[in-house]
């Protein structure tokens, strides 16, 4: 694993406008049961971003998450400033898949997905990731790891094929 670049874990306002916008549609596709942002929102914003065919990616890897996911993840609100460990290792994977690194993306996934699960989860990470860079919009590689990700990971196992996002 890679040794923290940074003392403490990132905010969202903190990310860069491609980390934001796909935060901001991960968070608004997980929660997509709820009144706002509508599903109409969300295509709307990612095709201003010139992205909108990045959405269906976005909504395969959070089905992926829901059907197959061993370990919880936390998911915060689309507006909240705080990122979760969870929501920083995503972003690492889809940085990582940006970059051709698939194995650090395919290994983030494992950290909540049995490893078939991750193999599904690598070709709409790769295609969003793609889509995201063919539009200028890069993610750095930030190599944040909070210091208690693996007791906190632990603590929060659910069952496999749950039909609600974890």
């Amino acid at each position: 694993m890679h040794q923290s670049t940074y003392g403490k874990s990132l905010d969202l306002p903190a990310l860069c406008a491609a980390e934001r916008l796909f935060v901001w549609g991960f968070r608004a596709k997980a929660r997509s049961g709820s009144a706002v942002p509508t599903a109409a929102d969300i295509q709307q914003v990612y095709d201003h971003f010139r992205v909108s065919d990045a959405v269906p990616s976005l909504e395969s890897i959070i089905e992926i998450f829901a059907c197959t996911a061993h370990t919880a993840i936390e998911v915060h609100c689309p507006t909240c400033p705080k990122m979760s460990d969870s929501e920083q290792g995503i972003l690492r994977a889809i940085a990582a898949a940006q970059q051709e690194r698939i194995d650090v993306a395919r290994e983030q996934f494992e950290s909540w997905l049995p490893p078939v699960g991750a193999d599904w989860a690598l070709a709409p990470v790769r295609g969003l990731a793609t889509i995201f860079r063919m539009a200028g919009l890069i993610l750095p590689d930030r190599h944040v790891r909070s210091f208690g990700h693996d007791r906190t990971m632990a603590m929060k196992s659910c069952l496999v094929g749950s039909p609600t996002l974890h």
